[in-house]
């Protein structure tokens, strides 16, 4: 390949590339049933390995990239086993290219297919899919990186060359709009989820008011009624302790003015003699009345 043929192939490489990691972060998260974050050891420890694996692509690509050399010339054909024949009418737009260009375009095409892998097992979140769907799905992205390894081998620029980008491209845009619907309808769900209990709660606080309120309508006589007898009860000591403490210095004075009766002693008014009883009205000594 020439050097301006090489470096439009290596930026289609890098689109490409960059498009197939997005999708495959949205395919590893969409139509989840996870609640929480969860760990998946198993797939960090494989993405954790493409990473690594995409590090040493990149060290080797890097590498062949120095070791390239461009032709002078278009090299217009090269024999392999997947070779499609063409007619002598038909012409080379891209030539093929050598073995350092095409080491170089393999490793930077594993860079982004161990990549886009790595970010699959990373962003990879638990869905409901059935075993079969599972293993649909399992085929999907590995025609993807089939279609993705070969979407840029340009010649001819005829229809048989554009079935790989092309089923490529189309295999992206489904998933992206599929990932896209799912994401849509499980906010949807969970927004439907939430204000179902939001309408709960209001009915629950709400009923609860209007029981409370259906039975204060129906307090305020018992209440009345236990206020009036409590009243009733509460007046009626405070008035036998109102009149005890009244009554009592009465009694009190009484007994004070009775007690002094008791002490007095008693001297005839005729004869001044003392008389010391008090039941007689006559007096002992004199016989007159006292």
């Amino acid at each position: 390949m020439l050097q301006d043929q090489f470096i439009s192939r290596l930026l289609l490489i890098v689109v490409f590339g960059i498009a197939y990691i997005y999708t495959m972060m949205k395919m590893a998260s969409c139509n989840s049933v996870e609640t929480s974050p969860q760990k998946h050891i198993i797939l960090k420890i494989l993405g954790g390995i493409n990473v690594l694996f995409g590090v040493s692509c990149l060290v080797m690509g890097v590498f062949w990239l120095t070791q390239v050399q461009y032709p002078e010339q278009t090299i217009d054909f090269s024999y392999s086993a997947n070779q499609i024949v063409r007619t002598s009418d038909k012409y080379v737009v891209w030539g093929y290219p050598t073995s350092e260009q095409n080491r170089a375009i393999m490793g930077i095409t594993n860079i982004f297919s161990s990549l886009a892998l790595a970010a699959y097992c990373f962003y990879y979140k638990k869905s409901d899919r059935k075993w079969w769907q599972k293993i649909l799905r399992f085929f999907y992205g590995l025609l993807m990186y089939a279609f993705y390894c070969s979407a840029t081998n340009f010649h001819y620029f005829d229809a048989t060359e554009f079935v790989a980008p092309g089923l490529f491209c189309l295999m992206l845009g489904y998933a992206l709009i599929k990932a896209k619907k799912l994401n849509k309808q499980k906010i949807q769900l969970a927004d439907q989820k939430r204000i179902d209990a939001i309408h709960k709660m209001m009915d629950e606080k709400f009923g609860g008011e209007d029981q409370t309120e259906d039975e204060v309508q129906f307090m305020p006589q018992n209440e009345g009624f236990k206020m009036n007898g409590s009243d009733k009860e509460s007046k009626e000591p405070l008035t036998d302790d109102v009149s005890a403490r009244t009554s009592l210095p009465h009694t009190e004075q009484n007994k004070k003015e009775e007690t002094p009766s008791m002490d007095v002693v008693k001297y005839c008014r005729h004869c001044g003699k003392k008389v010391d009883y008090d039941s007689s009205t006559y007096c002992k000594y004199c016989g007159k009345e006292l």
